[in-house]
Parts: structure tokens; sequence; C-alpha cells
């Protein structure tokens, strides 16, 4: 039930956000956007398992759990950009739903991996940083410039926090595993919440200009 409600709730979540941005971009959805879209579907099933209560990473939970950040980061993420551009689909849109979608199924991962992966809480820590900066820097500046300043080495953080989640959540995995990400930890999510800090530092310098 509890399982039900999360997947459910998430899901709700995702469709209002998407609705908000297509009902500002004026634009009618696309295959390659519904593509991009299933990527809600993975992250509500996690988030469903968070709030299931279930902790058994290497049962039945577990496997679904992976699979569906299996799915959604590798899988569904490798597929749509490059069909997208072969089809001439293209878009802002598509580009925003791109990196909403990463986003949001980097957090239910990033909650998934605490509850059961066995990463430290702190893990979540720039996840949610995110969001608290994209709320705060759309009062400024408009969402098509927010990410203009990121650092150069952002993408090598954010690969490697993909990395360390799907590490956390997989369903096998011996002491050699868990012990490289007990010392992955601590120094690839200080690196992921400092990009967060510097970016909204820079959109802050831009906004007062």
């Amino acid at each position: 039930m509890r399982f039900a409600a999360g997947s459910m709730a998430a899901l709700l979540i995702q469709q209002v956000l998407v609705g908000v941005a297509v009902k500002r971009k004026r634009v009618r959805l696309t295959l390659v956007d519904a593509m991009t879209l299933s990527r809600g579907l993975a992250a509500g099933l996690m988030i469903g398992l968070v709030a299931s209560g279930v902790r058994d990473r290497t049962g039945p939970a577990g496997w679904l759990g992976w699979g569906s950040m299996l799915y959604g980061s590798i899988v569904c993420d490798w597929l749509d950009g490059p069909i997208a551009r072969r089809t001439g689909a293209t878009s802002d849109l598509g580009a925003l739903l791109d990196l909403e979608s990463d986003s949001w199924l980097t957090l239910a991962a990033s909650a998934s991996a605490a509850t059961s992966g066995g990463l430290p809480a702190f893990c979540m820590a720039a996840p949610l940083a995110r969001y608290i900066f994209l709320l705060s820097a759309l009062r400024k500046i408009p969402y098509s410039q927010i990410y203009s300043g990121e650092p150069a080495w952002a993408r090598q953080t954010g690969i490697a926090q993909g990395a360390l989640f799907t590490a956390a959540l997989a369903p096998f995995g011996g002491r050699f595993t868990r012990a490289a990400l007990r010392f992955a930890a601590p120094i690839i999510a200080p690196m992921q919440l400092g990009v967060m800090v510097l970016l909204n530092h820079r959109v802050r310098l831009a906004a007062a200009q």
C-alpha cells in the first residue's frame, strides 16, 4: 500500500511539473519526450520502495529498484537524445525534460541508496540542494540561463554521483564494493554539492548585474 502511494505521489508531482512546462512552452509532447518522461516511472518505483519500508537490497525489491535505476539512467538516457537528434525532434522543451527527468531520477536514487543501499544520508544533500537552488534561481533569471554558469567539471561529478548510487543499489557485490562505497561517498557527495553552491553563486552574480 505504501509502495503504491509513494509511486503515485512521485508520478503525480512529475506530471504536474511537466504540465506547467508544456503550458509555458506552448508545444506538444513528442514520442521521444514520452520516452524521456518514462524515467519518471523509474523514479516513482524507487520512491515507492523507499515509502514501503522494504530494505532487502538483495531480494526482489532490490532488483526492482536497481533495474529501475539502470533503465532510467542508462538505457533511456542514452537512447532518447540520439533518437531526438536523428529524427529532428530536438527542442527546448525536450532539453528541459531531459535535464529535469535526470534530476528527478537522481533524487529518487539518492533516497533509495541512503535507505537501502547503505550510503550515508549526506549523499542526498546535492540532489535536494539542486531543487532549492532551482526554485531560488527561477525568481531571478529565466530557466534557459540558469545552467550556463555550470563549472566545466560538473558533468564528471554528476556521472560519478550516478555511478555511486548505481553501485550502492546493486543487489550484488561483496566487501570490496562496500568498502569502495564508504571511501567514495565522502569525496563524491561534497564535490557534487560544491557544484550546486558554485552555480548558485554565479547565478546570484549574474542576476545582480
